[in-house]
């Protein structure tokens, strides 16, 4: 009698017969040959052979389950390929995303999508942009509005925002509100979330989350598609404090990181902006401004003539040396590199070799601040 005759329950108890038997012949000593080696005694198999039939195992393995339950068995397996593959893409998204670096990255890059920005107001007496400075003057709770723009134009990316310090030395500090403007009793803090309290910058686009991790500050704000006829997305920020803050920033320059993000965390841009919260954004423009135009050395134009019949002295000392000096004070700091220009330029007209001191000269000018 084939196992295809019997009913669900009797094949069930067939299979399970089968199997016992097959069980116990397992601890049956094996006849190991040269080239094969047989699982079962030839008499045993034999004898299995003759009692259940040699058709009977085929129908087993075909016909052994009912088309319901075979299709709930293919359905468990179904889930179980879905779950291993989710498993495999978590596994992959946690490659991909960004580690944790101290202190945090300022280096700027468009990226595939050619990441920008743009400041979408004109100066004012609350708001001003210094154009040498590539910095932003602005007065406490002043809505500050940035064009975002992004090619192509893709939906489902996000910007972070995160206010940093721009001096080395600080910047692995997190930036702060200070205590006074962090104050429960503060207008600002009405109504507001204990958790955005500390942020010294706001989004006030609604859909933003302000996330901390190990005391860095930042919020992600879901960036949408631009309208139609607009290459740009607008988002306003506001600031909850100021540089000159004792207890919060400490009249440390600060700037905003803006990195554009996928939904796995990836930074596929950078950008930075250069902010000074203060009370008074146009006379703090000027005093900055004043200070980098100080600074730069005040070098005499000479003429470079050469008397007519007097001999150019031919040798002079070409060997390069590379000084490393740490200079205490700006100003003695200035003196040098307007003492070491001054000597080159001098050497370069009494031997006539202006082009081979020309690229020192100009390297001294670019490290004068």
């Amino acid at each position: 009698m084939y196992c295809r005759d019997l009913s669900i329950n009797a094949r069930l108890k067939f299979l399970s017969s089968f199997l016992s038997r097959i069980d116990a012949t397992r601890n049956i000593k094996l006849n190991i040959h040269s080239q094969e080696s047989a699982l079962l005694d030839e008499e045993v198999f034999n004898e299995l052979e003759k009692e259940i039939g040699s058709n009977t195992l085929p129908f087993l393995a075909v016909d052994v389950m009912e088309p319901d339950i075979e299709e709930k068995y293919n359905v468990t397996l179904t889930q179980q390929y879905i779950y291993e593959k989710r498993m495999k893409d978590d596994d992959q998204e946690e490659y991909y995303q960004e580690p944790e670096t101290s202190p945090p990255v300022r280096e700027e890059f468009p990226g595939f999508y050619n990441f920008t920005f743009s400041l979408a107001t004109q100066d004012c007496k609350q708001l001003i942009y210094s154009q040498l400075l590539r910095k932003v003057f602005i007065n406490m709770e002043q809505p500050l509005p940035i064009h975002f723009k992004w090619d192509p134009p893709e939906d489902g990316l996000f910007l972070r925002t995160a206010m940093v310090f721009s001096l080395d030395q600080y910047a692995s500090d997190p930036v702060k509100r200070c205590h006074n403007h962090m104050a429960l009793n503060n207008l600002s803090n009405r109504d507001i979330d204990p958790r955005v309290i500390k942020h010294v910058v706001r989004c006030l686009d609604h859909s933003s989350m302000y996330e901390e991790n190990n005391e860095r500050l930042s919020i992600l704000t879901p960036l949408h598609t631009p309208q139609p006829g607009s290459q740009y997305v607008l988002l306003n920020f506001k600031f909850l404090c100021k540089n000159s803050c004792p207890s919060g920033m400490n009249r440390r320059p600060t700037e905003l990181v803006f990195t554009l993000e996928d939904g796995k965390n990836r930074v596929l841009g950078r950008r930075r902006l250069l902010v000074r919260i203060c009370s008074c954004p146009k006379r703090d423009k000027k005093k900055e401004e004043a200070e980098i135009a100080d600074a730069q050395p005040v070098v005499k134009k000479r003429k470079l003539c050469i008397p007519v019949g007097k001999k150019i002295m031919p040798s002079f000392d070409t060997h390069v040396f590379n000084v490393q000096l740490n200079i205490v004070g700006k100003e003695n700091y200035l003196s040098v590199l307007k003492y070491t220009y001054d000597i080159m330029a001098g050497q370069a007209m009494r031997t006539g070799q202006y082009e081979f001191f020309k690229p020192y000269m100009d390297d001294i000018l670019r490290k004068t601040p």
